[in-house]
Parts: structure tokens; sequence; C-alpha cells
């Protein structure tokens, strides 16, 4: 397997999710393909939050845990963050932004 393996199967996660209408915006990861880090997107903080108080982060965590599984790979962790936190953190800056997380966890 690939690291385009582990895009193609986060996309359909990513798809899939999107029509719940939760505020989900899109979805990343870094490291490794094997043992990547991915991150949840959502637009704004109260989406986010709201996501996370109504059990959606634990669906969207079996979802990728289940679809990585197929290719034999195994995130190390599922993070959320959002559009608006790196506006505020990183000035935008997704690569910053992602680079700080990586230093945090």
């Amino acid at each position: 397997m690939t690291e385009r393996k582990l895009i193609e199967v986060l996309t359909d996660v990513c798809e899939s999710v999107k029509e719940d209408n939760s505020g989900f915006a899109w979805l990343t990861h870094t490291g490794h393909w094997r043992t990547p880090k991915v991150v949840a997107v959502f637009s704004r903080e109260h989406e986010k939050q709201v996501a996370q108080t109504n059990g959606w982060d634990m669906d969207f965590i079996s979802r990728v845990n289940i679809a990585t599984a197929a290719i034999k790979s195994k995130p190390v962790g599922v993070y959320f963050d959002s559009e608006e936190a790196c506006k505020q953190r990183s000035g935008g800056d997704w690569d910053v932004h992602l680079s700080k997380l990586d230093n945090e966890h």
C-alpha cells in the first residue's frame, strides 16, 4: 500500500461525512501513511464543539479506523480543528498550524 491509497480511503471518509451537515469541511493527515495523524477540520470552532458534544467525533473516528484498517494503516491519533482556529493561531497558514499539532502530540 502507499500514500495514494491512504488519500483515497480518507477522501471517501471525507465525502461521506460532509453529508452530515455538522460543519465539517475537510480532512488531512500528517506523518507516514502507515501511522498517520488524521485531522478533521471544521469551518468554525463552535461547529467543532457542537459536533464533539453530539458524538459526531466518535462516529468519525470509527469511520477513519475502519477505512485505514482496510489498507493496513493505523492512525496514531485523530484530531479536530477549525479554519477559524488556524486563522487565529497561525495566520491561516495550514503548514505552520499542522506543524504545531505535530509538536503538541
